[in-house]
């Protein structure tokens, strides 16, 4: 009776950390980690300034988008979910 190799083996578990590594890789890359204070308040103050520039309502293209919305709720609360009546929240970040 023979056994496997130990080359067998380890090219097993060289294979098995490549598919872990990329899995990893896709994951980070698709998921993305959170948006860190600056570069959620530059997009605020983008998304504040097109909410500004067209009047303050609803429309197609002025709700704050999932990203935005997720960590404005955790460094700037009290956003919402489009322009309107929005005024109040952006004067945080823009002369309104």
């Amino acid at each position: 009776m023979k056994g496997i190799a130990i080359q067998t083996i380890l090219m097993l578990l060289v294979g098995i950390l490549v598919v872990g590594i990329v899995v990893y890789m896709v994951y980070r890359y698709f998921v993305g980690a959170p948006l860190g204070e600056q570069e959620c308040r530059a997009r605020a103050i983008t998304w504040c300034t097109n909410c500004m520039n067209g009047g303050w309502t609803a429309g197609q293209g002025t709700t704050t988008g999932t990203e935005l919305k997720t960590c404005a709720d955790k460094h700037f609360p009290g956003i919402t979910a489009d322009c309107a009546g929005a005024s109040g929240w952006c004067a945080a970040f823009i002369s309104v």
